[in-house]
């Protein structure tokens, strides 16, 4: 199925106080995964952040993708690129494939801060695409998504109650010329 702009949000939590000791920001091309009083957060832009609930295990990954496909030569990237960062999640959370089943996937990101410009495709056209191809590989489910758009985003987990609140951020970004 392909991603839309949005689903609806099935349970927000309110934005928590980026204060907050335990709070960890994931920086581009890195993930974490967390348990307990742990909080991930990342601000996004052209980047997808990919966010992986498994209630069971009581744990949380986050990752800040910079780009969609991983060259050949790249392929333990981390979370560089999604092709790489999904697998990468996967193997820390310590999910297998009979597992995946209960794996709550929520997404965000993808945008195209400065319009169209030039260029047909933007990176987070291509970000949201690769995306896309890696969850319906693994037979993954999405269970948010706030993708594509003008104007970047914050992701946030909780791991301590698994809940996760995506939320716009900046101005929205100025038309394209024409």
């Amino acid at each position: 199925m392909p991603f839309s702009p949005s689903l609806p949000l099935p349970s927000a939590a309110s934005p928590p106080d980026a204060a907050l000791a335990g709070t960890r920001h994931i920086w581009a091309g890195e993930f974490e995964v967390g348990c307990g009083d742990t909080v991930l957060t990342a601000l996004l832009g052209s980047c997808v952040g990919i966010g992986i609930l498994w209630r069971r295990k009581r744990r949380a990954a986050l990752a800040h993708c910079l780009l969609g496909e991983a060259p050949a030569h790249e392929a333990n990237a981390g979370a560089r690129y999604v092709s790489t960062a999904l697998p990468a999640m996967l193997r820390a959370l310590g999910a297998r494939p009979d597992d995946y089943k209960e794996l709550e996937v929520v997404v965000a990101g993808g945008a195209s801060l400065f319009g169209k410009a030039q260029l047909p495709v933007t990176v987070g056209d291509k970000n949201i695409a690769a995306l896309e191809r890696g969850v319906q590989a693994l037979g993954l489910r999405v269970v948010h998504q706030r993708l594509g758009g003008r104007q970047g985003c914050r992701i946030t987990l909780r791991c301590r109650d698994l809940t996760f609140y995506i939320h716009d951020v900046g101005n929205k970004a100025a038309p394209g010329r024409r």
